[in-house]
């Protein structure tokens, strides 16, 4: 799953970081590909026999290998699912776990134009057991929803015109959305 996600990060690279030049600093889909690089080449080293020890391990590289608010926030999620993944790992508490922590010290909300806008609707997909494949489209509707929303309430966009939002996704929710649907091909 860990390769799968990877790969799907590192294909995304240059239409994240297309949609991000036309309202952010261009550089989503770099940051999130240099991530994936990261850790597809510490495979080896991580404990992938353990939920909450891998979301540990993970947590702690992204919080090396990606810069700015996004790698802070990535590593607050991860390391909030593992506190809570649970043996056997409980995923969908676990996400809901580390999205809360998310808004918590992020400040965003659903509705807000960010990655929420996505991984939200994507959790209630897995709370109400419809599956990968479902959270996958929640994801993909939710960062669709994002180019239509003209007021962005937080992250880089905030600073970004409302006419110059329009019809843009926000980056990081589809980010979350390649995510999932790399999740979902399982």
């Amino acid at each position: 799953l860990l390769e799968r996600i990877g790969a799907a990060c590192i294909a995304a690279q240059a239409e994240l970081d297309a949609l991000d030049a036309k309202i952010g600093d261009g550089d989503t889909g770099t940051t999130l590909a240099t991530a994936a690089h990261a850790l597809l080449r510490d495979l080896d080293r991580l404990p992938l026999g353990d939920g909450a020890a891998l979301c540990a391990a993970i947590a702690d590289r992204l919080s090396t290998v990606m810069g700015g608010s996004s790698g802070i926030l990535l590593s607050i999620f991860i390391a909030a699912m593992g506190a809570r993944a649970g043996e056997p790992p409980q995923w969908p508490a676990a996400l809901r776990a580390g999205a809360d922590a998310v808004q918590r010290y992020g400040g965003a909300q659903e509705g807000d134009r960010t990655l929420l806008d996505a991984l939200l609707p994507a959790i209630r997909a897995l709370e109400e057991g419809q599956g990968l494949a479902a959270a996958a489209q929640a994801a993909r509707e939710g960062a669709s929803r994002t180019a239509a929303m003209t007021t962005a309430k937080a992250g880089r966009a905030s600073y970004v015109r409302g006419d110059a939002l329009r019809g843009v996704a926000d980056p990081g929710a589809a980010a979350v959305a390649v995510i999932l649907e790399a999740l979902a091909r399982t």
